[in-house]
């Protein structure tokens, strides 16, 4: 019966009443890298969690997301209720649909022009000072999030954001999760922000529900109350505008960060970049199609940087994953950071080569490349995070100025891959 074999991979022992959680928050990446190199690509972290770094075995974990699999991820230790959980991914995914299958053209292009305006708006505050750059590209990213979600209804929306991805971050720099009681100053600020971003985002609805409809949808709120056959309800909505927000906060602006410091440290990039962006002469915010060069400089950017650098899902009942039995509850990990560095799949894996994403020869083996993960939960802002950055790089390097004040930029493997002290001056770049 597969409830009574309880095959495990190896992994390190660990220590007694700890087991590897003081070597991992130690040094996460090390201790992942030396695990590889003495158990392989499947070793258990401890008797509830394994570690998968196969290609295809993650592929298989993801497709089977919502399935055998989900992804609910807290901050605190909470018993996940597998029939309340499956209900939420339903209601998740038929959310998503709705809102994914409306972001037609007219809206997206509506949301790109007003993110140039939030683009420059972010940059001029910082006055031409030296600044640290991860804050400022937080402050563009809540902008352009709260704007595209939520258009005209934006206003003071950015700031909640800020709040609760500030009251997450305690609680992400350790592996040891504390229940939602326990006695912290943490999680009680954790549990107040959550509470404002729900009732922020709920009183956006209402308001814009008292309006008459708009006869061309501006945001994806707009969307997501016109969706019809079925009608989306307010839980809907608000579940999948929450969570876009939320997840469209942090890991662009890490994304932006890693890609600043690409283009101000590497010359060759940013004149390649800069050429493409002299060369659209049109009004209106330029296509992917028309950024080949800087869509190849992203692409690789989010391949050495993955923002979410370590993905975990939990078995909802007793399963397989290879040759593996999982039970009920088990938790498995990858981490797109080490398969998108790893020598067997790519070519010089820890150099920033653009031209990998410009040659067909040279395309990626399958399932090794998943910035924005993959399956039935794949990133809901995969394209709007593509368009984001590829843009915000078109503008960067044809209207401004990047000089960096520091000479390193240090990955810090939290809960994001965070890129540690880099600053830079922004100057508006003279005709």
């Amino acid at each position: 019966m597969l409830g009574t074999r309880t095959a495990r991979p190896p992994g390190p022992k660990g220590r007694w009443l700890v087991g590897n959680t003081l070597d991992y928050d130690r040094d996460r990446m090390a201790f992942l890298i030396r695990c590889r190199r003495e158990y392989g690509d499947v070793f258990s972290f401890d008797e509830r969690t394994i570690v998968v770094l196969d290609p295809d075995l993650v592929h298989d974990l993801l497709t089977r997301t919502n399935d055998d699999f989900h992804s609910e991820s807290v901050p605190l230790a909470t018993r996940i209720d597998p029939e309340r959980a499956a209900a939420d991914a339903q209601a998740w995914m038929t959310a998503r649909r709705k809102g994914w299958h409306g972001l037609n053209r007219a809206v997206a292009q509506a949301h790109a022009g007003r993110l140039r305006l939030l683009f420059e708006q972010t940059l001029a505050e910082t006055g031409g000072e030296p600044v640290d750059v991860l804050p400022v590209m937080e402050r563009f990213a809540g902008l352009a999030t709260a704007d595209f979600c939520l258009g005209a209804d934006a206003d003071g929306m950015a700031e909640v954001l800020t709040e609760n991805v500030r009251a997450i971050e305690p609680l992400g720099g350790s592996s040891q999760l504390f229940p939602a009681w326990w006695p912290s100053r943490h999680i009680r600020r954790f549990l107040r922000a959550r509470e404002g971003t729900l009732t922020a985002v709920t009183e956006r609805i209402h308001r814009r529900r008292a309006q008459p409809p708009a006869d061309h949808p501006q945001d994806l709120m707009d969307v997501l109350l016109a969706a019809r056959d079925p009608e989306l309800t307010e839980q809907q909505v608000q579940l999948l505008l929450r969570g876009i927000m939320l997840a469209a906060f942090g890991v662009p602006a890490t994304a932006l960060t890693w890609l600043v410091w690409t283009l101000a440290t590497r010359p060759d990039l940013h004149h390649r970049v800069a050429s493409e962006a002299a060369a659209w002469t049109g009004e209106e915010p330029p296509p992917l199609q028309a950024l080949p060069q800087t869509e190849a400089v992203v692409k690789e950017v989010l391949r050495l940087w993955p923002p979410t650098w370590l993905i975990g899902r939990t078995a909802r009942r007793a399963t397989t994953l290879g040759e593996w039995h999982l039970r009920p509850d088990d938790h498995v990990m990858f981490s797109p950071y080490l398969m998108h560095r790893d020598p067997r799949w790519w070519d010089h894996p820890d150099e920033v080569t653009p031209d990998r994403w410009l040659d067909p020869a040279r395309t990626p083996k399958r399932h090794t490349y998943i910035p924005f993960g993959a399956g039935p939960r794949v990133c809901v802002g995969t394209q709007l995070g593509m368009i984001q950055l590829c843009l915000t790089a078109h503008w960067l390097t044809r209207n401004h100025e990047v000089r960096p004040t520091t000479e390193t930029c240090v990955p810090k493997f939290h809960d994001l891959l965070l890129p540690q002290g880099f600053r830079a001056r922004f100057t508006p770049r003279t005709p």
